[in-house]
């Protein structure tokens, strides 16, 4: 009788691309659930105060549980620092986008993308912003909007600097700010203030306006054919 032969060890079997898949819908789920929590408070902060929006009526709008909106945010101030840092995020890639698409144009027109890349969604949404841009100031600490201000200061300088306009002497990182606190505040405080619906074209054409003005006493050359609009 022969011995029978021990069995070669065989390896364990491969995990099925089921299974390889299976956080994906877990994930997405989580991102939709996430989602729609932002955007009920987004949507709440245009129909009244801050102080007068409770988490559950966050996730009634949302069409969550309690739970879900402690699995992603600790508190409503939490929640309200996530939306304001998103879509602040948001406008810098659009920045960013529009210096990339516009870099051989002549200064003006890099300013004008750049200024509308910045202002579009405030003045495409003004009461939504209104009451973020309030809210920014209760629930963002002074590192968070130091960071956010030099972010979009150093924008605003690879505009200013990306063409051969920009005079070797003049002062680019003032000027960037300058610039740069023109636009956001121009526009946050038209909306922050503001008793009646905003003109959107006019606002835009005031900032418009103030920026270029300024820069045609930094960069006069690159002015010189320039057309302020009136208003």
């Amino acid at each position: 009788m022969k011995a029978a032969r021990p069995k070669a060890p065989t390896a364990p079997n491969p995990p099925s691309p089921s299974g390889a898949r299976r956080r994906k819908p877990a994930q997405s789920r989580a991102r939709a659930t996430a989602d729609a929590i932002r955007d009920a408070f987004f949507q709440l902060l245009a129909e009244k105060p801050y102080d007068r929006i409770s988490i559950r009526q966050v996730i009634g709008l949302a069409g969550v549980g309690i739970g879900s909106f402690y699995e992603y945010f600790s508190c409503k101030d939490a929640l309200a620092a996530v939306c304001i840092h998103l879509r602040v995020k948001a406008i810098a890639a659009t920045m960013r986008a529009s210096i990339d698409a516009h870099r051989t144009e002549p200064l003006p027109a890099r300013v004008d993308a750049l200024i509308d890349a910045q202002s579009a969604a405030p003045l495409a949404e003004p009461e939504h912003w209104a009451a973020l841009f309030v809210v920014e100031r209760k629930v963002s600490g002074i590192e968070a909007f130091r960071n956010m201000y030099a972010e979009f200061v150093q924008l605003w300088m690879e505009t200013l600097s990306g063409g051969p306009e920009w005079p070797t002497d003049a002062p680019l990182g003032p000027t960037a700010f300058a610039v740069h606190a023109m636009t956001y505040s121009l526009v946050s405080q038209t909306l922050m203030t503001a008793t009646r619906p905003v003109d959107a074209v006019a606002l835009r054409r005031a900032v418009g306006n103030a920026v270029h003005g300024y820069l045609s006493i930094q960069a006069p050359l690159a002015y010189r054919m320039h057309r302020f609009e009136p208003g």
